[in-house]
């Protein structure tokens, strides 16, 4: 997949921004401006581009202190930043540039070097994003849950799980309209939901819909859908997909799933081929033996508690299974995060993965 490269425009003088997006627009690139500090936070956030320019001297939040607040995120602070200000004030360039900017632009400058200095900052910001992408990619394709990507509307690109779940071919995928994938019913549902997460940015669907084969044969599956990436004129769907079955593991499985790719995504964490095929495995199995776990990172209960929170279980399962109270499962969660330096239980299970520390 090929897609645009997104540019943020963060501009007070309106006239100017929007000049500035007319050139980037004539140039193939996906843009989205906005007028002021506290809208390009929000929007650096939900766009998530892949360079932004930002003009300096603006009222309430200016270019240094939107640059200081998206420096401070994991995933922001690896976007090249461009300031853009009136100032040719050699002290001003030098302290721009301290904060750690990739470039400074003073105006009034030419469209070539607004370009110039936009593909120079993407050259070097595109080797980090498509090294992720080729991890990404990488899980995706050893995933045996079925997964596609999509706008609402049209697929761009499906796994093989998908595919052989679906009987399509993959030269027949990108441009494929839902309505030849699912009933009307179905896809209503999904566009309702989707209409209500562009509001509140909640997970977009989780349920049942009707899946129809190319051979035409209607089977019940389990679907969720989340934002992937977004453009400035449309957003991008991942959707997950399974068989019915009469367990309500299944749901909770692809759930796990779901937050493993969006980590893997949006932290860029570096996996090999081999601990792609450890997160596979674990999708594929009903539950991992704690007994087998002999590493000394971590006590015996807490692998026991690692491995039931790698099957997806909430901490009230794990308290029954163990016979122990939910602040105790907690108080040892709370242990594993700070044992392999985590923030959360997804990120515990991806450091012990590749540590080694659990025998799959």
């Amino acid at each position: 997949m090929n897609f645009q490269k997104k540019v943020l425009i963060i501009e007070d003088d309106e006239n100017l921004g929007s000049t500035i997006q007319t050139i980037l627009l004539f140039n193939n690139y996906d843009v989205c401006f906005v007028n002021n500090g506290a809208s390009g936070i929000q929007k650096a956030f939900e766009y998530n581009p892949d360079v932004i320019l930002c003009d300096i001297n603006m009222d309430t939040i200016d270019g240094y202190q939107v640059y200081k607040v998206l420096e401070e995120s994991s995933i922001l602070k690896r976007i090249p930043f461009i300031f853009l200000t009136g100032s040719s004030d050699l002290e001003d360039i030098r302290f721009g540039m301290s904060l750690g900017a990739d470039d400074y632009l003073v105006k009034p400058f030419n469209n070539a070097d607004l370009i110039r200095s936009i593909e120079k900052r993407l050259e070097k910001f595109s080797a980090i994003r498509d090294e992720a992408r080729f991890e990404f990619n990488q899980l995706f394709n050893l995933s045996p849950v079925g997964i596609f990507l999509f706008d609402g509307v049209k697929l761009f690109k499906a796994n093989q799980a998908f595919l052989k779940l679906s009987k399509i071919s993959d030269s027949n995928v990108k441009g494929l309209n839902l309505k030849e994938l699912l009933d009307q019913t179905s896809i209503s549902k999904i566009q309702d939901n989707i209409q209500k997460h562009l509001q509140d940015r909640n997970e977009a669907f989780n349920g049942e819909v009707t899946l129809i084969t190319t051979d035409k044969k209607e089977s019940r599956i389990n679907l969720i859908v989340s934002e992937f990436e977004k453009f400035s004129s449309y957003n991008l769907y991942m959707g997950l997909v399974s068989p019915v079955t009469n367990s309500s593991a299944v749901v909770k499985d692809h759930q796990y799933a779901d937050e493993v790719y969006k980590l893997l995504k949006h932290e860029n964490i570096k996996i090999s081929e081999a601990l792609g095929e450890k997160i596979t495995e674990i999708f594929k199995q009903k539950s991992l033996n704690p007994k087998k776990q002999n590493n000394t990172v971590f006590t015996k209960r807490e692998n026991e508690i690692l491995c039931l929170s790698m099957e997806g279980l909430p901490i009230k399962i794990i308290a029954d299974r163990l016979a122990i109270s939910d602040r105790t499962v907690e108080k040892h969660r709370a242990k594993l995060m700070e044992k392999s330096g985590a923030n959360n239980m997804i990120e515990v299970i991806v450091y012990a993965l590749k540590h080694s520390l659990i025998e799959i």
